[in-house]
């Protein structure tokens, strides 16, 4: 019978027998294994919170933009509002025969029977 000399380990100079080997191998396998699951985790997991982190800032800057239309839309109103306010007061005020006299004897010159207009360059007439 041939003798079956012992395999040497390179770290030491223990012997291994060859059914400790398929177990070391099997161990190694499954610490390369885990690892590999590990690192594809890792890596889902920044593509995840990168995805995320991009569409948070995106909405971010979403929100801001339109805030700032928001602001420039209740200015915008304000002036529109007191505009209409403006309107309606002339509006009442053309309704009265007096003042409707008087911004005509103002603006286009016009004058009562018998009364003569003088234009006077400096002064200006009622708006």
């Amino acid at each position: 019978m041939s003798e079956q000399k012992p395999l040497l380990s390179l770290e030491t100079s223990e012997e291994i027998a060859p059914s400790d080997m398929g177990k070391s191998q099997r161990e190694q396998k499954k610490m390369i294994y885990k690892r590999r699951r590990l690192t594809l985790m890792f890596v889902l997991a920044f593509c995840l919170f990168t995805f995320m982190g991009i569409n948070l800032f995106r909405n971010g800057q979403h929100l801001l933009s339109l805030q700032q239309n928001h602001t420039e839309v209740k200015k915008e109103y304000a002036q529109v509002k007191s505009e209409k306010k403006d309107l309606e007061n002339e509006v009442k005020l053309l309704k009265d025969p007096e003042y409707v006299e008087k911004v005509a004897r103002a603006k286009y010159f016009y004058s009562k029977e018998g009364e003569q207009v003088y234009s006077i360059p400096g002064l200006s007439g009622a708006n």
